[in-house]
């Protein structure tokens, strides 16, 4: 029997800036909640993505004064720079461990000249517990694609301004 592809939701947008400067800045969680409503980023150490590296974030009315909220904890599993030279792309993905939110989410950058990437956020994630997986994934989904939009749009919109 042959497990089924999991339920990709993804967004991209093309940025004004270089690939490996939208990969350190897009890849490195300690920036989601600029660009991701109502979530932190809590780490220990606070340590830059790299595989290994564990982190959690917290999403919910109130997380980003300290409050409760959905835990969504995560370890990065692989961490590659792109090269504009070289014409290659940067991915980074995480594993998604619970205690809500299961699966994979990545970022791959891709670059399209010198001054600009395309920027590509996927998850492949799902509720831990004992709902329908597809239905799930599918529900699931909708949230993600319209928080992965509006954190791509806020990420694109930041980098235009700090080339303005």
């Amino acid at each position: 029997m042959s497990a089924r592809a999991a339920h990709r939701v993804e967004v991209s947008r093309i940025v004004p800036v270089d690939a490996e400067t939208a990969f350190d800045r897009v890849s490195d969680p300690r920036n989601h909640p600029r660009w991701i409503p109502l979530t932190r980023f809590e780490g220990d150490p606070p340590a830059a993505p790299a595989p290994g590296v564990a982190f959690t974030m917290i999403s919910g009315p109130g997380a980003r004064g300290g409050r409760s909220g959905l835990v969504d904890r995560m370890t990065t599993v692989e961490h590659v720079p792109p090269s504009t030279a070289h014409g290659t792309l940067g991915r980074s993905v995480v594993r998604k461990a619970g205690p809500v939110l299961l699966g994979t989410a990545g970022l791959d950058v891709v670059p399209v000249d010198e001054h600009r990437a395309r920027v590509v956020w996927w998850e492949e994630a799902y509720l831990a517990g004992p709902w329908p997986r597809r239905a799930n994934e599918l529900a699931v989904g909708l949230v993600l694609r319209g928080m992965l939009a509006l954190a791509l749009w806020r990420f694109g919109r930041e980098v235009a301004r700090r080339r303005g």
